[in-house]
């Protein structure tokens, strides 16, 4: 069985007596659809903002260690525990998909960085296409998605990334504007950062493709794992 673990994503309600951690139902659903489970992947520390104890850090890996993948999710916060999932997933080459904030944390795992200023025109909140990028034709995003060099993708994000912004990565998509939507690392099974938010796209079947083959890598890694 193949467990795929969905990173908590802090979340920042000033009117909530409580604090939380978010898991996104569309990921769990699309998981389930292709013949996987998914469990959510929480903070073995108090303060998720904190360093881990070597004891936090080995209980964190016993969870770690129940996951063939790992999915970073989007939000307008980041936790120091998916910045740790991303570098534990890169360093024993485990898949690794991370949508909007995800590709965020996948870049500070390796200690590139994002901009600090924000474009607002690229914050619609809805599901619907906003523009289009253009995808590198040598990068596995091509063939995940379609051989297609152009896509339309949605967009609910203000903080952007600059190609001077990433220095670990293969950057294989632009927006018009020339900020990154997409990096990889092509040598890897699966590691893959988007900014848009694939997993409400339900109805394009690219989309639905590239998380196909996602699980897929995940089911060979579990496969070799045993």
């Amino acid at each position: 069985m193949t467990i795929i673990g969905i990173v908590g994503k802090p979340t920042n309600d000033s009117r909530s007596l409580w604090t939380k951690q978010k898991i996104t139902d569309d990921f769990r659903k699309i998981i389930i659809k292709n013949g996987a489970v998914a469990i959510g992947i929480l903070p073995t520390n108090v303060d998720y903002n904190e360093a881990m104890t070597q004891h936090e850090k080995e209980n964190f890996h016993k969870i770690l260690n129940l996951c063939d993948g790992f999915i970073l999710q989007g939000g307008w916060q980041t936790g120091n525990h998916e910045i740790y999932v991303a570098k534990y997933a890169i360093e024993n080459d485990i898949p690794l998909l991370g949508t909007c904030c995800g590709l965020n944390n996948i870049l500070f795992s390796q200690g590139d960085t994002v901009q600090k200023e924000k474009d607002e025109s690229h914050n619609i909140y809805d599901r619907i296409y906003r523009h289009d990028i253009v995808i590198d034709e040598t990068s596995k995003l091509y063939k995940l998605l379609g051989n297609n060099k152009t896509v339309g993708v949605n967009s609910i994000h203000n903080v952007m990334i600059k190609d001077s912004d990433v220095n670990h990565f293969d950057i294989v998509a632009h927006d018009s504007n020339g900020f990154v939507e997409a990096v990889e690392l092509k040598n890897k099974k699966f590691c893959l950062g988007l900014k848009w938010h694939p997993e409400i796209m339900e109805n394009d079947l690219n989309m639905q493709n590239l998380f196909n083959h996602f699980i897929k890598s995940c089911d060979e890694y579990h496969e070799n794992k045993r």
